[in-house]
């Protein structure tokens, strides 16, 4: 209620969202990846500048699909139900549970324009091979792409209630 007495733009109020939400976002794959590392040894070949770049692209795409979400929920449990409906067939087909090259060819190209399978893909040849972000431009336009999309829809229908 006191966001809507303020004369804080949409647009305002959301960009302010975003950088908070990357901020802590950042903040948790350092944490993540430096635990991997120093707890349990897990080698991390990669740049960590490169690293935290794909975080943050790939983050951006997530963050304007939850403003998505929100923006069609009516309560903080309506939106828990349509971002599992969201995400979860995006986690079950990326190639985190299982290979893409199990999917049915149709399927496994398809997936390919969907945000997080060229997240994954580029995260794990930045990561454990030690390859620069640059080495992957077909995953990066396809983020790039949605990052822009879902940014004009999030901005769009973006309401203060």
């Amino acid at each position: 209620r006191r966001i809507l007495a303020t004369p804080l733009s949409a647009r305002t109020f959301y960009l302010a969202q975003i950088i908070a939400y990357l901020v802590v976002a950042l903040a948790q794959a350092a944490t993540i990846l430096g635990l991997g590392a120093l707890v349990f040894d897990v080698p991390i070949a990669g740049n960590i500048l490169y690293i935290g770049f794909l975080m943050l692209v790939g983050n951006l795409v997530f963050l304007n699909l939850g403003f998505i979400v929100g923006a069609f929920s009516n309560n903080a449990q309506a939106a828990s139900g349509l971002g599992n409906l969201v995400v979860l067939p995006l986690m079950l087909f990326s190639g985190i549970f299982f290979p893409k090259d199990s999917l049915p060819e149709f399927l496994g190209d398809l997936v390919g324009y969907l945000p997080l399978a060229p997240m994954v893909d580029a995260v794990r040849g930045v990561t454990l091979d030690g390859k620069p972000f640059w080495e992957y431009p077909g995953e990066l336009t396809v983020m790039a792409v949605w990052i822009v999309g879902t940014t004009l829809i999030a901005t769009k229908i973006f309401r203060f209630r």
